[in-house]
């Protein structure tokens, strides 16, 4: 059987607008296509979007849309994840991924002196 595949076009640095009627678009931001089919791991597509933006794989979310429905984005974390994602979007032939860099919060440290 051959592996279906999509076109998934990842964007990030925009920013999502809300329309009157609820649904979200995406502006600005920069956007790359790369090809995935149904036989690519998690691990391995997000390592190849981190490259892509120059960013660390640890440090993003990846979301898309359902066909038809703009007003909710589903997050893709896993393998079973992705494949969902694939399926959904293969009559359609691509997909808009929408890469979120995540901000790591540095721990909380006191400048206050030691107490004893």
């Amino acid at each position: 059987m051959a592996a279906m595949k999509i076109i998934a076009i990842c964007q990030s640095g925009g920013k999502f607008v809300t329309g009157k009627d609820g649904s979200l678009s995406y502006k600005g931001g920069d956007a790359h296509a790369i090809d995935i089919d149904d036989l690519m791991k998690f691990n391995e597509f997000k390592e190849e979007v981190a490259e892509m933006f120059n960013i660390r794989a640890d440090s993003m979310s990846i979301k898309y849309f359902l066909p038809g429905n703009k007003k909710i984005l589903i997050t893709i974390s896993n393998d079973k994840d992705l494949q969902r994602m694939i399926k959904f979007h293969v009559s359609s032939s691509t997909v808009d991924i929408y890469i979120l860099i995540e901000e790591v919060a540095a721990p909380e440290v006191s400048n206050m002196p030691a107490s004893r």
